[in-house]
């Protein structure tokens, strides 16, 4: 063999070698990638099965029933009067108007709504 034979057989082993070698790189780093896809895609099934278990835990916790029952448990509410319901427009706000006329508004619809109330009142009794 002459010399250009020998660098041409040398270059071509080295070239293999290195082919080789990132053959061998280029592998594991796939190998680390698909393990780690693993990793992940166990991870997503986990976090679903749990929003699976959250979702039946929030609607078992938000069932009617079981609101209606702890309501009347531990909150002792009455059904709203006829004299505690007022329309928006009674309420004393209006901003436009200067202090004293806001004033004399607000009293105005404080009497009506106490007469309101009163004739309320007698009709309750009238019914009773």
């Amino acid at each position: 063999m002459n010399s250009t034979d020998t660098a041409k057989l040398s270059i071509l082993v080295v070239l293999t070698a290195f082919v080789g070698v990132g053959m061998f790189v280029l592998k594991n780093q796939v190998q680390d990638l698909e393990t780690e896809l693993n990793r992940i895609n166990n991870s997503i099934q986990e976090d679903v099965k749990s929003i699976h278990v959250l979702k039946a835990e929030w609607s078992h916790l938000n069932s009617p029933q079981r609101l209606r029952t702890l309501a009347s448990k531990y909150i002792s509410l009455n059904p709203a009067r006829a004299e505690q319901i007022i329309n928006y427009s009674e309420l004393p706000f209006n901003y436009r108007q200067s202090e004293s006329d806001r004033r004399l508004l607000a009293q105005k619809n404080i009497n009506r709504q106490a007469e309101r109330n009163r004739e309320l009142r007698k009709l309750v009794k009238a019914q009773r």
